[in-house]
């Protein structure tokens, strides 16, 4: 962790007083930092503009996501999603001021400690579910979840992060042409194969994390070359996983290659909140929940 530093700011839009950075990614950095003006504890998100290529319009782009990320979080007030509190404009960059969560990120657990246990798995799944159901009733995919976004929190609870690509149905595309939004290795297939993003997508993205977090790597592999990656995920053809246990049958589920045979992100809640609770496989009584495969009528 770092303090700021010279070219940093040390204080924000009046009340916003930096910490210490608590994590980076690709495009952003994020700083816990005090509220002076109501006395707590937030987590405040920089545009990295020198992660950003100048050409093409990139920065200009980055600044309208980063904002739009502000907008739909503030839609989203839920206990399962970190809240959106604040957007302040500090020299011509957007911050984004939201909810402090002393936390890991699931990425970080698996890193540390290895694969879940698949009863552990499925009631962080089923919390991040729970995010999900609410983000898709108000009109929002999330499009990039991963155990990079799934937050774990010090005192158990379990949030999603990082709408950063997300898409409201209401909202104008940002994403350019010829690029997809969204992590390689977690994308649902109709996704690696040029389609656009839905909430069903979610839900596969939503498996993969879980086969991740059991197996400890996605159900596609990993690959540096992310077009190689993107052209297996494409095929939809998921290794069986072999350390999922009780998850196992929900998680296939989930991972179907079809979207419309995928349960919705509420469904996957129900679901996986049995099997947290030790319901080996999907009992009869929710497997009801579950749209038939396809080519096979409805009971």
């Amino acid at each position: 962790m770092s303090t700021p530093s010279d070219d940093t700011p040390s204080r924000i839009g009046d009340r916003y007083r930096l910490e210490e950075r608590i994590g980076a990614g690709a495009m952003g950095a994020v700083w816990r930092a005090t509220d002076e003006l109501l006395n707590r504890t937030v987590a405040v998100k920089e545009l990295l503009a020198a992660a950003v290529p100048a050409r093409g319009g990139a920065l200009e782009e980055s600044r309208q996501r980063i904002l739009r990320e502000g907008r739909i979080g503030a839609r989203l007030q839920h206990p399962h999603v970190i809240s959106m509190f604040d957007v302040v404009v500090h020299e011509d960059s957007p911050w984004l001021v939201m909810e402090y969560l002393p936390s890991v990120s699931l990425a970080q657990r698996l890193a540390q400690d290895g694969p879940l246990a698949p009863r552990e798995a499925a009631d962080i799944g089923s919390q991040v579910a729970d995010g999900l159901a609410a983000a898709h009733k108000a009109g929002v995919v999330h499009r990039d979840i991963k155990p990079g976004n799934v937050l774990l929190g010090d005192d158990g609870r379990v949030k999603l992060t990082d709408f950063g690509v997300s898409r409201a149905v209401d909202d104008v595309q940002l994403t350019r042409t010829g690029l997809i939004a969204g992590t390689p290795a977690f994308l649902a297939p109709e996704v690696a194969r040029g389609q656009d993003p839905t909430s069903a997508s979610d839900v596969f993205a939503l498996g993969a994390t879980l086969y991740a977090a059991v197996e400890g790597v996605p159900p596609f592999g990993l690959d540096d070359n992310a077009y190689a990656l993107l052209h297996k995920v494409a095929t939809g053809e998921v290794e069986p996983p072999k350390q999922a246990g009780e998850l196992h049958e929900v998680m296939m589920r989930l991972l179907a290659k079809e979207p419309e045979e995928r349960p919705t992100a509420a469904q996957a809640r129900d679901l996986l909140a049995k099997v947290a609770a030790g319901a080996a496989g999907v009992p009869a009584t929710a497997t009801a929940l579950l749209p038939p495969p396809a080519g096979r009528a409805a009971p």
